[in-house]
């Protein structure tokens, strides 16, 4: 339990605490927003939209081995799309993006806005790529209780993760074919000579 957890008004002037070791290197928390490698995350989410993805250097791990050499990792942005609370203790978060397998969740972190409500644990219901816990996916780090359509919740993956991989799949219909319509033929125009 940290401080901020005991007593959330700090969080309008302390960010929440993350593990430097999940995050890819350079990653520094406000407490309204994440920089990776000096980008700020909600700037990038207005740049290009929800949801969205950053690819970076992997932190070195605590204890280095010999052969060691950094890979990339990426933080993935996406936004709050609906919140249902059916009882008293349950939030239900729709988020604009398909969960990775690679994510980490208990890292996850409210970025946008600065919230002082208390924390409290949270379901998404998405896609989960390659989960097979349902329609609902139980966030193990909690979120404050004030989350609302529209926030941004940001989340580090360990590894390389493309902007399709995080994007809901759209398929594409093709119009039915009226029968009322005949075909035009084309014939060739005379040239003179």
């Amino acid at each position: 339990m940290t401080l901020t957890a005991i007593m959330p008004t700090l969080r309008a002037s302390l960010p929440d605490p993350m593990d430097p070791f999940l995050w890819p290197a350079h990653t520094v928390a406000t407490t309204d927003d994440l920089l990776v490698s000096a980008i700020s995350m909600v700037r990038l989410a207005d740049l290009t939209g929800t949801p969205t993805v950053h690819t970076a250097e992997q932190s070195p791990p605590r204890y280095r081995p010999r052969g060691w050499a950094p890979r990339d990792v990426s933080v993935a942005v996406a936004a709050v799309t609906r919140v249902r609370r059916p009882r008293t203790g349950v939030v239900l978060l729709e988020l604009d993006a398909v969960l990775p397998t690679c994510a980490v969740l208990d890292q996850v972190r409210l970025i946008g806005r600065r919230s002082t409500a208390p924390l409290s644990p949270m379901y998404v219901v998405t896609r989960c790529d390659g989960q097979a816990d349902g329609p609902f996916h139980r966030l193990p780090a909690p979120l404050p209780a004030d989350v609302r359509e529209g926030d941004l919740v940001c989340f580090p993956c360990l590894a390389t993760v493309r902007h399709r991989d995080v994007v809901e799949p759209v398929r594409a219909e093709l119009a039915p074919v009226r029968a009322d319509r005949t075909p035009v033929r084309a014939e060739p125009a005379p040239v003179d000579r």
